[in-house]
């Protein structure tokens, strides 16, 4: 299986053998999976400009997670266990973007997002820093949890320090609501498909992985949601990503994303 962006896309390769279960592939749930990591070969292949966008954000951000809060007080290690699962949902998300999973990658951005926002009110708010805390304590804490982190009063506490990154920041959340993270009309109808014949009449099937433009689509769709972490982590922690030269980094990435997106305008103009 080969994804490509236009025409025929070839890479080069190793050979390398592999011993497998014997029984894995022979089911339908071992096949899917196999087809999957199949296409996530076929992803890097075909989309190697695309790919090496995420392996960019991954390099910057991941890959320096554990050093991002340099010996953090008790102020900071709630809002770096919240960055860094954001970090590891975002490996989670690659995988199914790279895959053709597009609503199911949708889910994860949302969460992507979530935890970011998180992170940047616990390492901003004292007040919400404790309402985290406390929640597992009962009932009433639990339900004061809830309050202090409804997203519309995260969205208007981070719209009072950056009412630009805030609209931004809530436009891809409800967005991906829209195509995947809760049930909805836009993510479900691109998501299944109807077939009619003669002989079985009308039938609903379900797409469980996309071809290439979703994949595209997911992809960048994930660079968005990382470049806003991106943004709230340097609210959270500038200094430190001067000290690491991880803001060096990532703005070289973010020129390279810039003009890899409008190369690819310039491409569907063409068509």
């Amino acid at each position: 299986m080969k994804v490509t962006e236009s025409g025929s896309s070839y890479a080069p390769s190793r050979k390398f053998t592999r011993d497998v279960p014997v029984n894995w592939g022979k089911s339908e749930l071992t096949k899917f999976l196999a087809s999957l990591e199949s296409q996530g070969i076929a992803t890097f292949a075909g989309m190697p400009k695309w790919v090496e966008a995420l392996e960019r954000i991954d390099k910057n951000l991941v890959c320096n997670a554990s050093k991002l809060f340099h010996k953090p007080d008790t102020s900071r290690v709630i809002a770096q266990q919240l960055y860094m699962r954001a970090f590891a949902t975002f490996r989670a998300s690659c995988r199914l973007a790279m895959s053709g999973q597009l609503f199911e990658s949708t889910v994860l951005t949302r969460s992507i997002i979530e935890s970011a926002v998180y992170a940047w009110t616990c390492g901003h708010s004292q007040a919400h820093r404790d309402a985290w805390k406390a929640r597992a304590r009962g009932q009433p804490e639990k339900k004061a949890a809830r309050d202090a982190f409804s997203w519309s009063g995260l969205i208007k506490l981070l719209g009072k320090i950056d009412s630009k990154l805030a609209a931004e920041v809530d436009g891809l959340y409800a967005e991906s609501i829209d195509f995947g993270a809760h049930p909805n009309v836009e993510g479900i109808n691109r998501s299944s498909e109807v077939s009619k014949s003669v002989e079985e009449g009308t039938a609903l099937n379900t797409i469980y992985a996309h071809g290439p433009d979703e994949i595209l689509l997911a992809i960048k769709t994930l660079i968005k949601a990382m470049d806003l972490v991106y943004r709230l982590l340097h609210l959270t922690a500038a200094e430190r990503l001067r000290t690491l030269k991880i803001d060096t980094g990532m703005e070289t990435a973010r020129r390279f994303i810039a003009a890899l997106i409008e190369e690819n305008q310039r491409e569907k103009a063409k068509r």
